[in-house]
């Protein structure tokens, strides 16, 4: 059913077949061909880090993919592709600078260092506006979260919410314990972690211990 006070063409939703990886499809789609390499770098070394996520961006330029970290959808650090298939460059918008990495290790050393800065963007930014509204809205959000298995440990990451992860001897118990890092994360009450909604989204190590 349409929403009465909104019109319905504003309901659609869009989805993208852009073949299988999706990921690497969309990167010779919207980027360069011979840059595929330099994509899957990016993404085994950013996939799965709290906060992080990839999304394609719409301008008056153009459409582009883009890697960006901050908590529901906000944008503290931006990677795209910049013609170097030997660099990556990273811009860092507290700080109002680009910084070039010679490497996907060179970058995650750089941000073991560094995403600390944001851990109290969420609380200091965004709680306030969902407390004020009893936290209705943050019940309404359906958390997109990223599972993975290794030896007898489960892991999962929450999209877009940066430095979070929960861990736990069992599927139901992370995904317990990762609805009881989202609401930490806002200084929510705690008694709001069960109706956190969340979808998970299952890697091969994770279906294969399922």
């Amino acid at each position: 059913m349409a929403d009465a006070t909104r019109p319905p063409h504003t309901l659609v939703k869009i989805e993208l077949n852009l073949g299988s990886p999706a990921y690497l499809a969309a990167a010779n789609q919207f980027s360069e061909p011979y840059c595929e390499a330099w994509w899957a770098a990016l993404g085994d070394a950013l996939y799965g880090r709290p906060g992080w996520y990839c999304e394609l961006v719409i301008t008056d330029t153009g459409t582009s993919l883009l890697w960006s970290f901050g908590a529901l959808g906000t944008s503290l650090f931006n990677i795209g592709w910049e013609g170097d298939a030997d660099s990556i460059t990273l811009f860092d918008y507290e700080n109002d600078r680009s910084i070039s990495f010679g490497s996907s290790v060179e970058l995650n050393e750089w941000l073991d260092q560094n995403e600390w800065r944001h851990d109290d963007h969420v609380r200091e930014n965004l709680a306030p506006m969902l407390a004020d509204a009893n936290w209705a809205l943050l019940q309404s959000v359906e958390f997109q979260i990223d599972v993975t298995h290794d030896d007898s440990t489960w892991i999962a990451t929450v999209q877009k919410l940066p430095v979070t992860a929960a861990f736990g001897p069992s599927l139901t118990e992370v995904l317990s314990a990762a609805r009881a890092a989202i609401v930490h994360e806002f200084g929510a009450p705690a008694g709001l972690a069960s109706q956190i909604k969340v979808s998970a989204h299952f890697d091969p190590a994770a279906v294969a211990a399922t």
